[in-house]
């Protein structure tokens, strides 16, 4: 039985090519015919996981949401609450993120206390 890897609209034997182990990035793979060797584009997978940082954000700003809430009821200093807020709107442009080289180094970006998988 073979079996294809499928990128984009064109599949692949999965026999004639070495493929990553690491799958976090699948959407982001690229074949080469040529060595025989299916990569990660690391542009794409910038995109990839600037997307996963935005869904893993959402749950903070919701917390954060109901936390500016209850201290605009009570009078309460909200500076930290906003600048936390801040930073979570700003983690998908973050440096390192850009500056990834591998995918490995991609997957260790964590900004704004968030835990991206």
């Amino acid at each position: 039985m073979t079996t294809y890897i499928k990128i984009g609209a064109t599949s692949y034997n999965a026999a004639d090519y070495t493929i990553p182990a690491e799958r976090t990035f699948r959407n982001g793979w690229e074949a080469n015919a040529e060595t025989g060797i299916i990569s990660v584009n690391m542009e794409k997978a910038k995109d990839i996981w600037r997307d996963k940082i935005r869904a893993a954000r959402e749950a903070e700003f919701a917390a954060l949401d109901a936390a500016f809430m209850k201290a605009m009821e009570t009078g309460a200093d909200t500076t930290e609450i906003v600048a936390q807020k801040q930073a979570l709107r700003d983690a998908p442009a973050h440096a390192d993120i850009g500056a990834a080289t591998t995918p490995d180094e991609l997957k260790l970006v964590q900004p704004a206390g968030l835990k991206v998988e």
